[in-house]
């Protein structure tokens, strides 16, 4: 089925690169438009779309309906919290407009830091009706991402029409181990 990418989540998948084995988790994956353009820049590895609504997975599925009986691309219904998914499962989890990781008490985080395995990243994508604001966002998620083990690696912005978009990139925050 094609489709249109709009310049966010064409700007997305590509703040986003994964690499060739990786395993991808995408929260909220609508109608799995971004889903579609991070399985096709794997040629190895898989891609998960989670989406709370039973409508959006099935649209998800067909729109990806070759990459899903590939095995590529697997969809699941639920919220975040509500997910099965095993720890540690992830090198990739990306997340787009999804307003839970924005506002407190943002509990969501704590999944993400679960699900995240060593060395993986957390990107959260969203376009700020206010322009300037990058930082601002990017702080406001640190604070909201500290208590759960992310911290801010990195800030992205795009130039997509219609507004700027912002990609808070996160990581776990390294435990360390007695005696280093």
């Amino acid at each position: 089925m094609a489709a249109d990418v709009s310049a966010r989540l064409a700007w997305a998948a590509q703040v986003a690169a994964p690499r060739p084995g990786e395993r991808v988790l995408e929260v909220g994956c609508g109608h799995g438009v971004l889903l579609s353009q991070l399985a096709a820049r794997l040629t190895s590895g898989s891609v998960l779309g989670l989406d709370r609504s039973a409508t959006m997975t099935a649209a998800a599925a067909a729109r990806n309906a070759a990459a899903v009986a590939a095995g590529r691309v697997v969809l699941q219904t639920a919220a975040l919290i509500d997910a099965d998914l095993p720890d540690a499962a992830f090198d990739l989890v990306v997340a787009v407009h999804v307003g839970a990781f924005w506002r407190p008490p943002a509990d969501e985080y704590a999944v993400v830091r679960r699900v995240v395995a060593e060395g993986g990243r957390f990107l959260l994508v969203d376009q700020p009706l206010q322009p300037g604001t990058a930082q601002g966002r990017a702080d406001r998620v640190g604070r909201l991402a500290a208590p759960h083990g992310l911290t801010v690696a990195a800030v992205h912005t795009g130039d997509t029409p219609p507004r700027p978009s912002i990609a808070v990139e996160l990581r776990p925050r390294r435990t360390l181990v007695t005696g280093e």
